[in-house]
């Protein structure tokens, strides 16, 4: 079985080394955008009034975790490392899937902690956000049935050039991921080093990406997602000048600040991690 992470540098599965968050010092204020209208089709769970939170004030951060997985799959005692670290049992996923509903998270989109971080909109009570990267094929055919079971939203960063190839979702698995209220989001055209290529190169893949996404799916995509975790100045005001509202890292932690909506930090979920381990991550 081949595994990769948010490190492939085509659309041909390789195993290459972990990649490495680049963290920048400077991160310009983001420039406001229209308000983005949610889709209507958002899965919810037959429960009581839900209390909402404030957004938090000026200079402050708002505790949102964005889970991080890759490949949700089962893996042989042989299974290396690299292989571990990017990928999720199918039993451990719907573990912790069950355990965030049965504890009172609610699921939300990228959109909507945009409008709370930028635009001081209220969000449900202990929010999160379920991350998938790559667009690998068992993120439909594993993942989104289980999300589904128990009420939740996903966000899904596709990388578009491997679509509908072998190994990856169709077009026809995100049009139905759509429909159900999956929140899909934009990964560059084929995954490349973006700091690598020439400035035009580099903005095709993020602008391009998005464009491709909006036209087939019908839905605002408002969130990039960096390949490799790679990204500098430049990158960021290319993701900014291509209409994206927000990008993720790779980068640890779950406080999420509206000065950082183009570095937000996300937590990595992997084979070896205890529901235990899993819990401690998430904010009490």
């Amino acid at each position: 079985m081949f595994v990769v992470a948010c490190n492939s540098a085509s659309s041909q599965p390789a195993l290459l080394p972990t990649p490495t968050p680049i963290v920048v010092e400077v991160v310009a204020t983001p420039i406001a955008s229209p308000t983005i209208t949610l889709p209507t089709a958002t899965p919810t769970r037959t429960i009581t009034a839900t209390p909402f939170i404030t957004p938090p004030t000026t200079g402050q951060a708002a505790h949102v975790p964005i889970l991080m997985y890759h490949h949700i799959n089962d893996l042989p005692a042989s299974a290396s490392e690299l292989e571990q670290t990017w990928t999720v049992a199918p039993k451990n996923f719907a573990a912790q899937m069950r355990w965030l509903a049965q504890n009172g998270f609610h699921s939300i989109t990228m959109a909507q902690l945009v409008a709370h971080l930028r635009d001081h909109q209220p969000l449900p009570a202990k929010p999160i956000i379920i991350s998938f990267d790559d667009g690998w094929a068992e993120q439909f055919t594993s993942a989104f049935p289980i999300l589904r079971q128990h009420g939740l939203i996903g966000t899904f960063f596709v990388y578009t050039n491997p679509i509908d190839r072998s190994l990856y979702v169709s077009w026809a698995q995100l049009q139905e991921m759509t429909l159900a209220g999956m929140d899909i989001q934009a990964h560059s055209l084929s995954h490349p080093h973006l700091r690598t290529l020439p400035a035009d190169m580099a903005y095709k893949e993020i602008a391009e990406s998005k464009a491709v996404l909006e036209k087939r799916l019908g839905k605002p995509v408002i969130a990039f997602n960096y390949p490799f975790g790679e990204y500098n100045s430049a990158i960021i005001e290319m993701v900014r000048r291509a209409g994206y509202q927000s990008a993720v890292t790779l980068a640890a932690g779950y406080q999420q600040r509206a000065d950082e909506l183009f570095t937000l930090h996300r937590i990595r979920v992997s084979y070896n991690d205890s529901l235990d381990d899993f819990i401690k991550r998430l904010p009490r």
